[in-house]
């Protein structure tokens, strides 16, 4: 699997791209891309080159928390991503009602009228997840093993 880390440039950039986006003002110490525009971060004490060499005798996946994805246009935030930078988000979050909140984790789109891009879904204190909106509805990435399943 192809591994790229990300220098301080190539950070800043992205760090850019947060905080222009959802507010995001700090991120991991190391940051890495693994396939498809995936990024994951790692705050341990390995250092880039003792990653590499793990690399050769595991998987990588297994380093750090997966925490969004970039697209041209957007970053999504992994399920767990999201929970990471909980406390930094103040923009593009969207407030759910307590009925909202359950259809949302019953992995439904809802029909709220926001202007196009991602969103954080949030409840009182909690984040779930994100969603899309495409200025008719939210659509949502709640992966199906993190819905909540009903008989």
């Amino acid at each position: 699997m192809k591994v790229e880390f990300y220098n301080a440039k190539k950070k800043k950039e992205l760090l850019e791209r947060l905080n222009k986006q959802f507010g995001v003002s700090s991120v991991p110490k190391i940051l890495f891309e693994t396939g498809k525009e995936r990024i994951r971060g790692f705050s341990g004490d390995l250092t880039i080159d003792e990653i590499y060499a793990l690399a050769d005798i595991s998987n990588v996946e297994f380093i750090g928390l997966y925490l969004f994805k970039q697209d041209m246009e957007f970053i999504r935030f992994g399920f767990d991503g999201a929970l990471f930078f909980k406390e930094q988000f103040s923009k593009n979050v969207v407030n759910l009602t307590d009925e909202q909140v359950d259809g949302w984790m019953n992995g439904h789109n809802l029909n709220v009228v926001l202007e196009k891009g991602m969103y954080v879904v949030k409840h009182d204190n909690d984040i779930f997840g994100c969603g899309f909106s495409d200025g008719k509805g939210l659509i949502n990435f709640v992966p199906k093993e993190r819905r909540i399943r009903r008989n």
